[in-house]
């Protein structure tokens, strides 16, 4: 990502009141609006939006509702954190590609879209569904959904980690000093495990569509509510 955004437009979609990115792109100058959907504003507004923006000096992020199927206007960057999983539930990974081609139409001349998702770890699946937000039909994805998904289209993938123990920030929902300690924590054992363990799959998949021009179409995905893996 460039160090300096200013004059460029971000979209950031399915933020909640534990999740939001809109704070790293109003940091580097961009014009950011930063939306939810099916929440109430007021928690969006006053969860990690609020900490991190005052934490760090940050304001003039916009706080908008937004439905993924009917955004409005053009933006330079359109972000998605753990979206894509909760629209496409139940292992419909098929849809993925219509729900991005969607968000191309509201994409300037090379933009980008960035997607960070809930990879799918083999020794962890069965625990994601049990205790994760899989009970709730949840998809999680391979970096080979992934790439099958966005065939066609300019992209770049990568995986990080194999822990995505996101359920934890309840216990410390009230802490947000010890929330940071608790996900330094797992990033620590998350680097031990890289290097010891051998597992090729990875638990974040970090993904960058770029729109160039190129791109195969695919059919349209029936519309439905956004919901965001918080």
């Amino acid at each position: 990502m460039p160090d300096d955004l200013h004059g460029r437009t971000v979209l950031e979609i399915g933020a909640g009141k534990y999740s939001c990115l809109a704070p790293a792109f109003a940091k580097l100058g961009a014009t950011v609006s930063c939306s939810y959907y099916g929440q109430a504003r007021q928690d969006v507004e006053s969860g990690q939006l609020r900490v991190v923006s005052e934490r760090h000096g940050i304001g003039g992020i916009s706080v908008i509702e937004v439905d993924i199927h009917a955004v409005r206007g053009v933006y330079d960057i359109i972000v998605l954190k753990s979206v894509l999983g909760g629209i496409c539930r139940g292992d419909e990974r098929e849809n993925v590609r219509a729900v991005i081609d969607g968000l191309m139409d509201h994409l300037t001349d090379g933009g980008v879209i960035l997607t960070i998702d809930n990879g799918r770890v083999a020794p962890f699946a069965k625990l994601s569904r049990t205790f994760g937000a899989g009970r709730n039909r949840w998809t999680y994805f391979t970096q080979a959904d992934i790439q099958r998904a966005f065939s066609g289209l300019s992209f770049e993938t990568r995986g990080f980690g194999f822990l995505n123990i996101g359920a934890l920030r309840f216990l410390f929902s009230r802490d947000w000093q010890a929330l940071e300690s608790v996900n330094d924590a797992i990033h620590g054992i998350d680097r031990l495990l890289l290097r010891h363990a051998g597992i090729n799959d990875r638990a974040v998949i970090a993904t960058v569509i770029r729109k160039d021009g190129q791109r195969t179409t695919r059919p349209a995905l029936a519309a439905r509510p956004t919901t965001a893996c918080r």
